[in-house]
């Protein structure tokens, strides 16, 4: 197989890592080179002309979530469609994107799937190895790169200053049960160390599933030569599908195994950055449409067999002065895949090399590279970054996109910006090559394109902090799975175009010298105008209108918590019935989630109480998520 190895940039526009709640701002009381040169690691995108979300390690701890899927449903904005619970697979959705257009990376790595979204939270990680997430909501393409259409999530990893190790049993519901340790080593480098385990029987038929996941950190700093990170995984995983991706099917059943690594380098000196990185991921899937064959009929003789590799690297330079910042660099990235059905048939076979007796007749091989520029600077109260790209793809030729950020900050406290940014992204494999019974792709798919307008406003005070974004995302091309009323199967297709207008809005408040410690409470609506009128979609029309969640932390007694999620969740659209075949629209329900922790220096007990109201729902039409449910664990912390 032909492996790339291109060096290219990462981020631009790098800011001082500081958070102190959901929603962090930047000071104006500071120089813009003072503000944007002088950090460790960089942020995900510069926030003084935007908003970025951060969910912290205390939130993370005190949340009623045992994947980081789960975690992520507590944001305005996203929709986490689960098929099934436990990080055993879901799709996300930024402000009404498909699950397709959404960046994700690993301590700022890109680990963005190619064969389709469905894997992009195949995040080799435990929830307890996360320190911080950063989510940008919107279009960030130019500065991310192509994947980054409707928003980008970065995903940090613990650090210490201090050798520790942590071990941590878990127990629950339908036979669920978790094991894990995490240890680092201070020495040079740092070095962290995690193993986890997680199984369940499943909440229903054909929904058992066993996960382990081993990951590898370590980092040296070194003033002479900078920051060097290394990262590497693997996960093996292995679930029940009931009606995954058919409800014709309920004993589906599909196993992936996800290897990567990555090596980073920063290096800081006066008013110059230098960025590096490279990386590989390497994912291999096996769907079964009749687990174990079971019950297939004798035209079904094999499963379906996926191996994706994907190199790549980037490198950025930062010039910073009293005339701005300039950032600069180039990023490429080689995507390819074996399979027995994605892809371009094959003259020769070549061995699936994690099953034995099966051979890989079809490939398909794509390189992209992305050149891009951005310029930003303060002017007394405003700041104003602006900027482009231009991305190359064999196949899909070269496309430009760009935009600017505009931000006036009336005092060190409050932020008012407006914001335009274009977009584009490639189809996966799956859109271009996927075929069976219930499917037709096309490969004649084009790159989707958007232009996405922001105007918003943030507030940050002592206790509490708010802030709210209406935005307005033209889209051109975008891909979706349809059916037209007569046929019976689904095709993948470029609509002519898909609109959407929504609101975020964020509160929070923290209490001093109370038993009440912090409250919050969020809202996004979204409406979206699609051409669609004489045909099913799959996918881009099922989407969350309405999306409430107010949570509540406070103690009980000595070093006891509780933290409270009360959500309201309205989705719009319907889907069919698999028995009656009759239109079923999606209905608004409440869900109430609640997590108690006691904690003291070394140990750490906790109970999650999920949907306690035993309410009735599905992400997906038809595929029924679990009524009430619990998880009860107990983790060590030894110095």
């Amino acid at each position: 197989m032909k492996k790339i190895l291109l060096i290219t940039g990462i981020i631009c526009g790098c800011n001082v890592f500081r958070f102190s709640g959901q929603v962090t701002t930047d000071t104006l009381s500071v120089q813009l080179s003072d503000v944007e040169i002088n950090a460790t690691r960089t942020k995900l995108y510069p926030e003084m002309g935007r908003i970025l979300t951060v969910i912290d390690k205390n939130e993370i701890e005190r949340s009623a979530v045992r994947s980081i899927d789960e975690l992520l449903d507590y944001v305005s904005g996203l929709d986490i469609r689960q098929r099934g619970k436990n990080g055993v697979q879901a799709d996300i959705s930024v402000r009404g994107g498909s699950f397709d257009q959404a960046l994700i990376l690993l301590n700022g790595i890109n680990i963005t799937d190619p064969q389709t979204g469905h894997f992009n939270l195949d995040i080799p990680i435990q929830l307890s190895d996360v320190s911080k997430v950063e989510i940008l909501k919107g279009s960030s393409a130019r500065m991310l790169g192509p994947n980054a259409f409707s928003g980008a999530i970065n995903i940090i990893t613990e650090e210490g200053t201090k050798p520790f190790l942590k071990a941590g049993l878990e127990a629950g519901s339908f036979g669920y049960g978790e094991q894990s340790v995490i240890t680092t080593f201070i020495q040079k480098p740092y070095t962290l160390l995690s193993l986890s385990h997680k199984s369940s029987d499943g909440y229903t038929d054909n929904t058992d599933f066993e996960n382990s996941n081993i990951f590898l950190h370590s980092k040296l700093n070194s003033p002479k030569f900078g920051n060097i990170q290394f990262q590497a995984a693997l996960q093996k995983k292995g679930f029940g599908a009931n009606g995954f991706y058919s409800l014709a099917y309920p004993h589906q059943f599909e196993s992936t195994q996800t290897l990567m690594a990555g090596l980073r380098w920063e290096l800081i000196r006066r008013n110059i950055s230098y960025h590096v990185q490279s990386y590989w991921r390497q994912h291999h899937d096996r769907f079964e449409l009749f687990r174990n064959f079971e019950g297939a009929p004798s035209s079904y003789t094999q499963h379906n067999y996926h191996l994706t590799d994907v190199v790549g690297g980037k490198f950025d330079a930062s010039v910073a002065n009293s005339w701005g910042k300039i950032t600069f660099g180039i990023e490429g990235r080689n995507e390819h895949i074996f399979s027995t059905v994605l892809g371009n048939e094959m003259n020769k076979t070549k061995p699936d090399p994690y099953e034995n007796g099966i051979n890989f007749n079809h490939s398909a091989n794509r390189l992209l590279g992305t050149a891009f520029i951005d310029y930003a600077k303060i002017f007394d109260r405003w700041y104003v970054s602006a900027g482009g790209a231009l991305s190359h793809a064999t196949a899909f030729g070269t496309n430009p996109y760009g935009g600017f950020d505009i931000a006036f900050h009336p005092n060190n406290m409050t932020k008012i910006f407006f914001s335009s940014n274009t977009a584009v992204r490639l189809p996966t494999f799956t859109d271009l090559y996927y075929r069976s019974p219930t499917q037709i792709s096309n490969p004649n798919l084009k790159p989707e394109h958007s232009t996405t307008w922001e105007l918003g406003a943030c507030i940050q005070q002592k206790h509490w902090q708010a802030d709210a974004t209406t935005f307005y995302r033209k889209g051109k091309n975008i891909i979706d799975w349809v059916k037209e009323p007569d046929s019976t199967k689904w095709e993948s297709r470029n609509l002519t175009e898909v609109n959407a207008v929504g609101l975020d809005m964020n509160l929070n408040y923290s209490f001093s010298n109370s038993f009440l410690q912090k409250a919050g409470l969020s809202y996004s609506f979204l409406q979206m105008d699609k051409n669609a009128e004489n045909f099913d979609s799959k996918y881009a029309l099922d989407y969350m209108k309405h999306k409430l969640i107010a949570t509540l932390q406070h103690k009980t007694v000595k070093n006891c918590s509780l933290n409270w999620k009360l959500s309201f969740l309205d989705r719009a659209g319907n889907y069919t019935d698999f028995y009656t075949q009759q239109p079923v629209n999606y209905q608004p329900y409440f869900s109430l989630d609640m997590k108690g922790l006691w904690e003291v220096e070394k140990y750490a007990v906790y109970l999650d109480l999920n949907n306690i109201f035993d309410k009735t729902y599905a992400d997906y039409g038809g595929i029924v998520q679990p009524g009430f449910n619990f998880t009860a664990g107990i983790k060590w912390k030894f110095k």
